[in-house]
């Protein structure tokens, strides 16, 4: 498999330069089709000005909008657009005011008036600040959700690993405890089942250091390892424990949470 020579940074991973990212990426592409549009409808080039100022108002009066609605987008929804549908119009209808203020200087012979210029110019500042707060409201949520779900997923993470710690820490001291015991008895009777006994209980603790870190095992070694949890009870209890396993080859290769059939077979003895 191919190795990319560098990692790939999350676009929303610093948060504060993909805002001004799209900012300048996003009044840019809409100064850029004013001017195509200025251009195809017969304006001569010193129209252009107007449109670069027009940029300039619409990018300015958007920073005012972000930190308003940043204020808003934590709070109940009934206050959250209930403030946003009184700050949109005073936003667009100062929008409009600046715009059609600097169309009326760049124009002083005409006989339009400033209320038709105003109206003239509303529709379409109305439907950039629109698409530009509907844009902000969006992201912002679309984060908010995979901040949460991330935040989600390591708690899960979290409880999962104290539940194997848990399990790794009932298993210790008690495990062994009543193990040494059996071992004692043994190397007076018997040192060949003594020494079988250590090399099964060896086993036994080196599943529970290797899977100490682990996520997931596969089924195939949960059931080695219980093979020798069940040879050393078998010992400890004399043998009147009868323990058989029956599991499809093609299920043994599912992976699951390390030591979690240890613990059902432990209550069942």
């Amino acid at each position: 498999m191919a190795v990319l020579p560098f990692r790939p940074t999350p676009f929303f991973a610093n948060k504060n330069k993909a805002f001004w990212r799209l900012q300048l990426l996003g009044w840019s592409g809409a100064m850029l089709l004013r001017a195509m549009s200025s251009l195809a409808n017969g304006q001569p080039w010193s129209f252009l000005a107007l449109v670069l100022i027009a940029t300039i108002n619409g990018f300015s009066i958007s920073l005012i909008l972000s930190v308003v609605y940043h204020q808003l987008i934590g709070r109940r929804p009934l206050l959250t657009w209930g403030i946003t549908a009184l700050v949109l119009p005073v936003a667009v209808s100062l929008y409009a005011f600046m715009d059609g203020w600097v169309i009326g200087l760049y124009r002083p012979d005409s006989t339009t008036g400033f209320a038709q210029l105003f109206i003239g110019v509303f529709y379409l500042d109305a439907t950039l600040l629109g698409a530009w707060s509907a844009l902000y409201y969006a992201i912002n949520f679309f984060l908010r959700v995979e901040e949460q779900n991330d935040q989600l997923l390591r708690l899960e993470s979290q409880a999962t690993s104290a539940q194997l710690a848990m399990l790794r820490y009932q298993l210790n001291p008690h495990f062994l405890f009543n193990n040494l015991s059996v071992l004692t008895s043994l190397v007076y009777k018997n040192q060949d089942k003594a020494a079988n006994f250590i090399n099964e209980l060896a086993k036994v603790y080196r599943y529970v250091l290797d899977t100490k870190n682990a996520e997931l095992v596969s089924l195939q070694e949960e059931l080695d390892f219980i093979n020798h949890y069940i040879y050393l009870q078998k010992i400890r209890f004399e043998d009147s424990i009868l323990f058989e396993i029956k599991i499809e080859e093609s299920k043994k290769s599912t992976y699951l949470l390390p030591m979690c059939l240890q613990m059902l077979v432990e209550n069942t003895i």
